[in-house]
């Protein structure tokens, strides 16, 4: 489980890293070479709706992790329309949290560190954490328990962190 979240961490800082070196490839040049247009940007390469704050580039992982994470939700616990509406909006709180969070943690340099890649992971596992007590509000004990049982497969589809699953032995201990 351990390594799943840290090669799940690990390409979440690098689709960061990657989006920033994307954005900067063509850009400070002023758009030369390749016809001077910056690869289909206006007129000297610049896009007027590229911020010029790095902090605004980071691209909104959570929300995407957010969106599948509910489509997963919705296809391996069968949710009723209310509690499909209560999980998607549950999901896109909590990704609206991590999303400002990362913002803040990664700054206006744009480009994470060690130390700041180990305090986005934290800040995600605590956030879901919080998450998860309230999803198990919505589901039935029964899609809880198929939730924790399944879980390590949705952290391979969909990404993220999540807290991990209980041990076998304890989910049954802890129904009643």
């Amino acid at each position: 489980m351990k390594s799943i979240l840290t090669s799940t961490f690990f390409f979440i800082i690098l689709c960061l890293l990657s989006v920033n070196q994307v954005f900067s490839q063509y850009y400070p040049g002023g758009g030369m070479g390749y016809g001077g247009g910056g690869y289909g940007r206006r007129m000297g390469g610049m896009d007027p709706t590229m911020s010029s704050s790095p902090r605004a580039n980071i691209p909104n992982i959570a929300g995407d992790i957010a969106q599948k994470e509910t489509k997963w939700l919705k296809e391996n616990l069968s949710l009723t329309k209310d509690q499909l509406k209560a999980v998607k909006t549950l999901n896109n709180e909590y990704a609206s949290q991590q999303q400002d969070a990362i913002k803040d943690i990664v700054g206006s340099s744009g480009k994470p560190g060690p130390e700041t890649r180990k305090q986005i992971q934290d800040m995600m596992l605590m956030l879901n954490e919080e998450k998860e007590d309230k999803l198990k509000t919505i589901l039935t004990p029964e899609q809880w328990e198929t939730y924790q049982s399944k879980k390590e497969d949705m952290q391979k589809e969909v990404g993220g962190f999540r807290p991990p699953a209980p041990k076998k032995d304890s989910l049954s201990k802890s129904q009643p």
